[in-house]
């Protein structure tokens, strides 16, 4: 029989692979938008930011001061999904004593679509799933000071993602549930582990203090805005069904749900708590598919302790239906994004990935000819104008895209650039850049004004971005957002 260490070599080789397998995937596609704008987020760095805490910023910071260009943004996202693939397994061998469970863990977190796709891009969601996956391993285990090594893994959990806090009352209802862990509770140990997550988090707990906390507002505004729809729910049942994949859901709530062991129940605790919490969101308002996937990479590896009770034909093929249907999806990405067939060239998933490089060299181009129809006052030109943007993504891909530094807040909703409060000189030219906006609704102030001058960017000849500049000859003043401290539109 193989060594657990042997298991443990090929686990290693299962999430290298999956990180081989999310660059190649992502490899040559544009910034979507979100990631852009964490990419700009990493040009101010700070404790906190409007939307999430900064480990997403932390990190293009680091990696960008290696090199330029969308791998070296993803780069540190890319390790986050490994690292995600090996806490699954890890948590499968607190679960079972089966030799086999890590590396079947491993393959299925290294092939769950949705830890394939935040796997690989530059979003919160890769650092929350690799440092909630290490928690959930670190408390399942956590005897004596080994609970200091759980408290920093949730303090860089809480710095990557606000839903990371749902393990603290998690682990207060656990202590009803599992004996073992009240006796723990009599050391300082826990209590200690808890310090320090709460030390590591401590800057962002500042900077929200210092800021209304706008950003847990915001969040909590999101999660449960009461503007459901029955689409809304469906697609989250499709989303949770899909994500990480059904072997795995149904799987993993399985075991789970008739946990016996101390591991089982903390691992079940970690688990079913943010799964119930996305779950009630999702009866009020609109849920993404990745908002629940910090606890995917522990349900890979609860599943992969229930395949340890069947017969070993029903596992293998379970398994490897679960690795080739996600494969297949991957596969199926890969190739409609690069080249749509079977989709139109403006599906979102397609549009989100393709041609905003071509879209920031005609939003210059079109800056350039708006302010040459104002005269082409000095500070009015294509290369670093002052923009009010229609939205904080058109923002941000304008400023990977186009170059451009200095923007106003966006019309759609409030965002890191309200808070960042750049505004222009009194008396200077500014550009609005968006399609048809209303006098109304601007959020400036501005006298004149030339003509819009619109702009489309074309994929397999269907029109996938669409873009429009405006100059003004001189900025008035600023208009408040409408709504109270930061309207959440």
């Amino acid at each position: 029989m193989p060594s657990r260490g042997a298991n443990l070599r090929w686990v290693w080789a299962v999430a290298l692979g999956a990180g081989a397998l999310r660059l190649l995937l992502f490899l040559g596609l544009d910034l979507y938008a979100d990631e852009a704008y964490y990419w700009l987020w990493s040009r101010h760095l700070a404790a906190g930011y409007f939307d999430h805490p900064p480990m997403v910023a932390w990190l293009v910071w680091l990696s960008t001061r290696l090199g330029d260009g969308e791998l070296f943004v993803r780069l540190p996202f890319l390790l986050c999904g490994s690292l995600a693939v090996l806490f699954a397994a890890l948590t499968a061998r607190e679960l079972t004593e089966d030799r086999s469970a890590p590396l079947v863990a491993a393959l299925l977190a290294a092939t769950g679509p949705i830890l394939t796709l935040t796997g690989g891009l530059a979003l919160p969601d890769a650092p929350v799933e690799a440092a909630y996956g290490a928690a959930t391993w670190l408390v399942a285990r956590a005897r004596g000071r080994e609970w200091l090594w759980a408290g920093l893994a949730v303090g860089l959990a809480l710095l990557s993602k606000f839903t990371a806090a749902l393990l603290a009352p998690a682990l207060l209802l656990l202590v009803l549930w599992d004996p073992e862990l009240r006796r723990e509770l009599r050391a300082p140990w826990p209590w200690l582990g808890a310090g320090l997550a709460v030390a590591i988090f401590l800057p962002n707990l500042l900077w929200n203090a210092s800021h209304d906390f706008i950003s847990v507002r915001f969040q909590l505004w999101h999660g449960f805005a009461s503007t459901v729809t029955l689409r809304s729910v469906l697609d989250y049942v499709g989303g949770l069904l899909g994500g990480p994949g059904p072997v795995v859901l149904v799987l993993g709530v399985a075991f789970l749900a008739r946990a016996r062991t101390s591991a089982a129940k903390r691992v079940a605790a970690a688990t079913f708590l943010p799964m119930l919490v996305t779950f009630a969101a999702a009866t009020r308002s609109p849920v993404e598919a990745n908002w629940g996937a910090l606890v995917y990479p522990a349900l890979a590896g609860a599943a992969a302790a229930s395949l340890a009770t069947q017969g070993r034909r029903l596992a293998r093929g379970l398994v490897a239906l679960s690795v080739v249907l996600g494969l297949g999806v991957a596969a199926a990405f890969a190739l409609e994004v690069r080249r749509p067939t079977l989709v139109r060239p403006d599906t979102p998933f397609v549009e989100r990935f393709r041609e905003w490089r071509a879209f920031g060299e005609k939003a210059r181009e079109a800056a350039r000819q708006a302010c040459a129809g104002i005269g082409s006052p000095p500070g009015c030109n294509g290369e670093d104008p002052f923009v009010f943007p229609s939205s904080y993504q058109e923002a941000a891909e304008l400023a990977y895209y186009a170059g451009w530094e200095h923007f106003g807040p966006g019309l759609t909703r409030a965002s890191q650039l309200d808070l960042w409060r750049d505004r222009p000189a009194p008396g200077a030219p500014v550009l609005e850049s968006g399609l048809r906006l209303r006098p109304d609704d601007r959020l400036f102030w501005a006298d004149g004004g030339g003509p819009e001058v619109p702009f489309e960017v074309l994929l397999r000849g269907t029109v996938i971005h669409r873009g429009a500049v405006r100059a003004f000859p001189h900025y008035l003043g600023e208009v408040r957002r409408r709504g109270s401290d930061l309207d959440f539109r």
